[in-house]
Order: C-alpha cells, then structure tokens, then sequence
C-alpha cells in the first residue's frame, strides 16, 4: 500500500495564496483568467490561492501583470513573500520534536512587522527568561526536561531575537494579567528574575507592554490569550494565533482578525498604561519573599 503524505501549508504560504485571491477578485476577474495568463489549467490556481502548493516566481510576476501591479518595491515584496514560503527554516531541524503548528507561529515571529497579543495568566514566550520558560514548559513536573520541552525552550530562546533584531525589529506590543506578574512559576526567585526582565525588555523602543490589574474587573473576550499578527507590506494581512494545550488555531478572515483588533483595543484602553505597568512590576518583585 503506499501512504501519501500530504505536507501541511505554512502560514506563510496561506498568506500569500489569500492575498492573490484577493488582487484577483478586486479587479473582477475569474480563475480562468489567471488561467490563460499562465497557460495552464485553472486547476493550479485554485491551488495555489488555497495554499496547495506554491508558485514559480516566473507565474508570478505574470499574474502580477494581470492584477496591474506595476509599483518595483510592490513587486520585489510579493516576490519576497513567494520565495519566504519555500525557504528552509533554522528550526526545521526539530521538526521531529515539536508540533507543527508550533514551528508554523515561530516562523510568523520572524516574517510579520508587528504583534499584539494577550496573556492572562502567563508571561508571554517572546518576554520569558529561561528559567521562567523552563518551569512554565514542565508544567510543575518533576525531574529533568524530555527531548521535546528542551527543544520548545530551546525554540523559545531563539525566537526573542525577532524583538532585538538590528534589521526590522518585531514591534510587539503586550498586554499582561496581573496574574501573569504574581503567578510563581519557577518559585520567588524565578519570578523575580523574569519581573526584571521585563523592566529591562520594554526599554527597547519597539516593545510595548501594559498590564490589566485584577481593580479592571471584567472585560471584553474573557480571560483568553491571543496573538495578532501582521505581515508588512505588501499584503499587511493579519493572522491572528490561539493557542490551546495541544495546538494552535490560526484564524485570517477580516471579519475575525477585526474581531479580536477590537478585543485588544478595549484591552489597551483598561490596563494601566506602561508607565503605570512598570511601577506595578516593580512594587509585585519587591513584594517576591526571598
């Protein structure tokens, strides 16, 4: 019997293949146009707008020809676009040790020009330090990291560099739960290592970080972590990321993507702005019994 294995889209590819659906529709036109432009069947375009596989830069720049794309640096970044959806990442070489949609959100922290995102109860991944990323990984459990939670730290050490790059650093912008600050993962001294941190972290001018006290009450979208994310120009399409104890679940219709820009908006507007954030950090590590 022979067993086909069907390789899952990555994100990045998904984003490309959206956005061409949406240059053709806007400029009225049917698969069978982009057909012709192509020579081939209309088959291979509805692959490629659904992600089923990529495109040849060549095909490209003929259906950018079709859709009116005339602009150079337009162009150049759609051409950039299709050749980051087939290039072989750093962290590929753990694909044996970690989930796929794991790697995929990894992936979208190296490639989009911001994120937002809100963490409830945890500090995020791209603020942790190592020991607070190793405790929260073990989840309490005793003993020695498996082959598996060592590579998820591993990845989530790496994947801080997006925020400190020197070329295009991800702008990211965080909201926390005072839950978050007080919750000792790792113990006292953890947690207050990983509170200074975050002091230390939001110096950078392209990191943002508000904290949602517990006096906020209650609030839009409940106590559910979000990521959004966006892919610069030329598609500046939003992706946003949930994440579950198994996988996570990426949603990129507007009409979702809308949804949750609005959830963190209200969320922005009820923390305490960073100055007021800061000062809360500081007051919950000195609190931290030694």
């Amino acid at each position: 019997m022979t067993v086909v294995v069907v390789q899952r889209p990555t994100v990045r590819r998904r984003v490309l293949g959206a956005n061409l659906r949406r240059l053709r529709t806007e400029r009225g036109l049917h698969l069978e146009h982009a057909a012709e432009a192509l020579s081939c069947d209309p088959s291979k375009i509805s692959r490629i707008e659904k992600a089923e596989s990529g495109i040849r830069q060549v095909d490209l720049k003929l259906l950018l020809d079709l859709y009116g794309i005339k602009d150079s640096a337009e162009r150049e970044g759609w051409l950039v676009l299709a050749r980051e959806s087939r290039k072989r990442r750093w962290w590929r070489d753990l694909e044996d040790r970690l989930p796929n949609d794991f790697l995929d959100q990894v992936g979208l922290e190296e490639d989009v020009s911001y994120v937002h995102g809100f963490e409830p109860g945890v500090i995020h991944g791209l603020l942790q330090t190592q020991p607070y990323a190793e405790a929260v990984i073990c989840g309490g459990e005793p003993g020695p990291l498996s082959d598996e939670r060592q590579a998820r730290v591993q990845v989530r050490m790496e994947r801080q560099k997006a925020i400190t790059r020197s070329a295009n650093p991800l702008a990211a912008w965080m909201i926390l739960g005072e839950a978050a600050l007080r919750q000792e993962y790792g113990g006292p001294e953890v947690l207050r290592e990983q509170l200074r941190h975050l002091m230390e972290v939001t110096e950078l001018p392209n990191v943002t970080l508000q904290v949602l006290p517990f006096s906020a009450g209650a609030y839009l979208g409940g106590p559910y972590p979000f990521m959004i994310y966006r892919f610069p120009e030329p598609s500046e399409m939003e992706v946003v990321v949930l994440e579950n104890h198994t996988a996570q679940s990426y949603l990129e219709t507007p009409r979702d993507t809308g949804y949750y820009g609005d959830i963190f908006n209200h969320l922005r507007a009820a923390a305490l702005d960073p100055i007021e954030s800061q000062s809360l950090i500081r007051d919950i590590a000195a609190q931290l019994r030694r």
